[in-house]
């Protein structure tokens, strides 16, 4: 008889970002500076997507939105992406002090204050 799984197990997506080869490196990084970059890049419509896809895989924030638009990113940029920037420096400014990075999942996690 196997130990019960220590997690249940789950059907939810995880972002995974494999190209370009920048931003799939820039992922990996585990800094928060990272994300500022990455912010700074949604106010340019041919950067914004990608900023996008690469902070949620960071942060698991905004993940669903990510998947939701992933077949159309051009939608998403007309729609709810032209906000994105300010979006996601709210985002941060109310997470960034509770902000860890786990290796493991390769993503930032919050920390309970």
């Amino acid at each position: 008889m196997r130990d019960p799984p220590t997690q249940p197990p789950s059907l939810e997506r995880r972002l995974r970002v494999i190209a370009p080869p920048e931003l799939a490196e820039l992922t990996q990084i585990g800094d928060t500076r990272v994300l500022d970059h990455l912010v700074d890049l949604l106010d340019d419509p041919e950067r914004a997507w990608a900023a996008q896809v690469g902070l949620a895989a960071m942060t698991r924030h905004e993940e669903k939105l990510v998947e939701g638009f992933s077949s159309s990113p051009d939608e998403w940029l007309r729609t709810i992406g032209r906000d994105a920037g300010d979006r996601w420096r709210n985002w941060l400014d109310a997470h960034r002090d509770r902000l860890a990075w786990n290796p493991d999942t390769r993503a930032f996690v919050e920390q309970q204050a």
